[in-house]
C-alpha cells in the first residue's frame, strides 16, 4: 500500500492516508460509415489519412496500446469504435481487449466499462429506448470481453434516475459523473451511493473537475507527468480526510482521444504518470471497480436530473438548444422533433407488422444485436422470440420473416439516428447532423422495402424547420444532398 503524510504535519502527529489515482479514458468515435455501403467516405480534414478513424488510431489508439496504458487506466471503448477497430486494426483492438483480461488476472476485477450502445443522451430517450441502449451496450461488452460489465459510461455523463435504475436492473453497479451533477456539495475523493427504486442503488464516482479540466484544456498541466503528480495531485486531497487517515481517490476523467490525438505526445505523459510519476509522489494507480472492493461507498447523494458534464442547462445542448454552443441553436430542437416524429411512426409500424411473427417485438429488438452480428444463430433467436417458437418455414410466412428482419434492421438504424454528436456542436450544417439524418434515411429505406410505406415526405417536411444559422441550409436540404440510392431501396423524393 502506498501512503502519504502531509508535509506540514509533524511525524508524531501525522496520520497515514492511503491515496489513489484513477485515470479514466472515454474512447469513442461516432459511426462514420455510409449506412447503405458500410464504407467511410474520404474525409479531407484527416489528410494524409483516409478518414479520422485512421488518423486517431495512428495518433492515439495504437500508441496507447504500445505504451501499455490500457492495462492501468479505467476505460470504456465505445461499441461503434470497437466494431471498426476489430475490422480495420485487429491488432490494436485485441490489445485493448486483452488489457482488461490482464487487469482481471492481477486484481480479480476488470478495468473496462461498458457504454450505452449508440452514445445516445439517455435522459432524452424513451424508457424503451433507454433499455435497448443499455442492453445492447452490455451485450456488446459481453461478446468482446467475455464477462459481464459492472460499470457503464453514460454518453456525456448525461443521466436521470430512470436511466440509472434501468442500469441497476441490468447488473450495473457504478458509473462516473461530474461533481455539479450532485444536488449538494460532495467530496470528490470518495464514491457515493445513489438510492433507486425497490432497494436498488448505484455507486457514483465524481471526477475531479479542476484536474480533468486542466488535463483536457490546459497544455501546461500535462507538460510534465512527474510535476503533475508531485504538485497538482496533492492539492486536490481533502485535508480533513488526510488527517483522519481515510482513503482518498482522485479520479481524472477525459476523452481518451486526448492522449495523443487532441494533444500530441500526451500518450507519453499518461504512460510516465501511471508507470512512475504517481508512485513517486505517493499515489497508487487504481481503477474504479478495484477501489470499490477496497473502499466501498458509505454515503448517499442526491443528483440533479437530467444533467450532463458538458451542459449547464440540464441536457438542453442536445435537445432544444442553449448558450453552451455559439449561434442560433434552435435547429437542435427542430432536428430532434423530426427524428422523434419519424421514430414514433416507425415504432407503430414495427409493433404492428413485426408483431405478426414475434411474440414480443420489443424483447426481440433488445436481442437483435446478437443475431445481427452473428453472435447468436437465427434458429436460437426465433426459438426464443417467434410466435411458434421457431422460424416459420412455409413460403407465405417466410416473406413475413424477411419483413420482420427488415423492420428490426430499421430499428437498429433508427437508434443510430439519435447519436449525441449530431446535436453536440454549434451548427446544423456539419458532418455529424448529416450522419444522423443519413441513418434516419436508412431506417426509412428499410421500412419501404419491408412494407412499401414511404415515410420520406413527412420526415423531410419536418426537417424544413431545422436551419443552419451559418449556411442557411435546412435539414431538408441536407437530406436531399445525401448520395443517391437505387429506387429499389428508396423511392425518389418529390422535387420541391
Amino acid at each position: 500500500m502506498i501512503e502519504q503524510i502531509l508535509p506540514d504535519e509533524s511525524s508524531s502527529g501525522s496520520k497515514i492516508s492511503p491515496v489513489y489515482l484513477c485515470m479514466h479514458g472515454h474512447f469513442y468515435q461516432p459511426p462514420r460509415e455510409d449506412p447503405f455501403t458500410g464504407t467511410i467516405p474520404v474525409e479531407p480534414g484527416a489528410t494524409p489519412f483516409a478518414n479520422y478513424n485512421e488518423k486517431i488510431t495512428s495518433e492515439c489508439y495504437r500508441p496507447n496500446t504500445e505504451e501499455g496504458n490500457f492495462e492501468a487506466i479505467s476505460y470504456d471503448l465505445g461499441p461503434t469504435l470497437a466494431a471498426w477497430l476489430e475490422k480495420a486494426h485487429p491488432d490494436v483492438y485485441q490489445q485493448i481487449i486483452v488489457a482488461d483480461q490482464h487487469h482481471r488476472e492481477r486484481y480479480h476485477v476488470g478495468n473496462a466499462m461498458a457504454q450505452a450502445y449508440n452514445h445516445t443522451i439517455l435522459p432524452l430517450a424513451t424508457a424503451r429506448d433507454k433499455y435497448t441502449q443499455i442492453v445492447w451496450g452490455l451485450q456488446d461488452f459481453r461478446h468482446r470481453y467475455g464477462h459481464e460489465a459492472h460499470g457503464l459510461w453514460l454518453a456525456e455523463t448525461a443521466m436521470d434516475l430512470e436511466s440509472l435504475d434501468l442500469m441497476a436492473q441490468c447488473g450495473i453497479t457504478y458509473t462516473i459523473l461530474a461533481p455539479w451533477q450532485a444536488t449538494e456539495p460532495i467530496e470528490p475523493t470518495e464514491p457515493y451511493i445513489v438510492p433507486l427504486h425497490n432497494g436498488r442503488s448505484m455507486t457514483v464516482f465524481f471526477y475531479n473537475a479542476p484536474l480533468s479540466g486542466g488535463v483536457s484544456f490546459d497544455w501546461n498541466t500535462t507538460n510534465d507527468a512527474d510535476a503533475f503528480a508531485a504538485h497538482y495531485l496533492p492539492e486536490q486531497l481533502a485535508r480533513n480526510k488526510s488527517t483522519a487517515g481515510e482513503a482518498q481517490l482522485i479520479l481524472v476523467a477525459t476523452d481518451g482521444e486526448l492522449y495523443g490525438h487532441h494533444k500530441p505526445w500526451r500518450d507519453k505523459f499518461l504512460a510516465r504518470l501511471i508507470q512512475h510519476g504517481a508512485a513517486a509522489s505517493g499515489f497508487e494507480v487504481c481503477t474504479l471497480e478495484r477501489y470499490m472492493c477496497l473502499h466501498p461507498a458509505t454515503k448517499e447523494v442526491r443528483l440533479c436530473e437530467p444533467s450532463a458534464w458538458s451542459c449547464g442547462h440540464g441536457v438542453a445542448r442536445w435537445d432544444s438548444g442553449c448558450e453552451c454552443t455559439e449561434g442560433d441553436s434552435s435547429w437542435k430542437g427542430a432536428l430532434r422533433q423530426a427524428l422523434v416524429h419519424l421514430a414514433q411512426r416507425s415504432d407503430s409500424l414495427f409493433e404492428q407488422y413485426a408483431g405478426e411473427l414475434l411474440a414480443d417485438p420489443w424483447a426481440a429488438r433488445n436481442d437483435y444485436l446478437a443475431v445481427r452480428n452473428g453472435w447468436e444463430t437465427t434458429g436460437s433467436f426465433w426459438a426464443r422470440h417467434g410466435n411458434q417458437q421457431h422460424k416459420p418455414d412455409d413460403l407465405q410466412q417466410d416473406q413475413q420473416v424477411q419483413r420482420a428482419l427488415l423492420l428490426l434492421e430499421a430499428q437498429y438504424y433508427q437508434q443510430y439516428s439519435f447519436t449525441s454528436c449530431g446535436f453536440f456542436f454549434e451548427d446544423l450544417d456539419r458532418i455529424e447532423p448529416r450522419n444522423n439524418i443519413a441513418f434516419a434515411r436508412r431506417a426509412i429505406s428499410l421500412i419501404w422495402q419491408a412494407l412499401g410505406i414511404d415515410l420520406q415526405p413527412d420526415f423531410v417536411n419536418d426537417l424544413q424547420a431545422a436551419r443552419s444559422w451559418r449556411s442557411h441550409l435546412t435539414g431538408a436540404d441536407l437530406y436531399r444532398q445525401l448520395p443517391v440510392v437505387s429506387p429499389a431501396l428508396l423511392p425518389p423524393l418529390a422535387k420541391q
